[in-house]
């Protein structure tokens, strides 16, 4: 491995990451680690169909967001250290913050797993868990769009989890 940093900075750098709790991250440091490793990344594709078509529902990140200011995405959050797993999904925290955060408890169905992608984006690589969710009735936040026709500004990296998702959900 070759580095510019000497020993000397290689124990400092370790020494400030050690005074971190484990959980969320102050967002320069969580870029530089997110540039450095893959994160693990929970994703859910909402899906409906609609007068024979299968539709993805699609939100718009913020303008001020740092890497993808307005583009469409897929929910999704990075999974973090203090999100500890129960057998019962619904309870999951990175669950929650996609269903209340992201999707603004819009109704869904049950999560349905897809697979899991390792993919680069903007930020870094990502190790995504992708799942895919029905929605039921209208939803709270952002729009539907034909999965066979997808709309401009959507963030390059999800059209994978989008067209696999949309296949899965189509067989079911």
């Amino acid at each position: 491995m070759s580095s510019s940093m000497s020993d000397e900075d290689i124990a400092k750098a370790a020494e400030l990451l050690a005074r971190f709790e484990p959980g969320f991250l102050p967002y320069p440091v969580f870029e530089q680690i997110a540039r450095l490793v893959a994160l693990p990344i929970l994703e859910f594709v909402p899906l409906r169909a609609h007068n024979g078509v299968i539709e993805v529902l699609l939100i718009a990140r913020p303008e001020d967001d740092a890497y993808w200011p307005g583009l469409l995405h897929t929910p999704g959050t990075v999974i973090r250290a203090t999100d500890v797993h129960t057998e019962d999904m619904q309870n999951w925290p990175a669950i929650d913050r996609i269903l209340h955060d992201e999707l603004q408890d819009t109704e869904v169905g049950a999560p349905r797993y897809v697979g899991s992608i390792l993919h680069n984006s903007k930020r870094g690589a990502e190790q995504a868990q992708l799942y895919w969710v029905e929605v039921i009735g209208e939803p709270k936040v952002g729009n539907f769009y034909n999965v066979k026709a997808l709309p401009d500004g959507l963030i390059d990296s999800q059209v994978a989890f989008i067209v696999e998702a949309a296949r899965q959900f189509q067989q079911r």
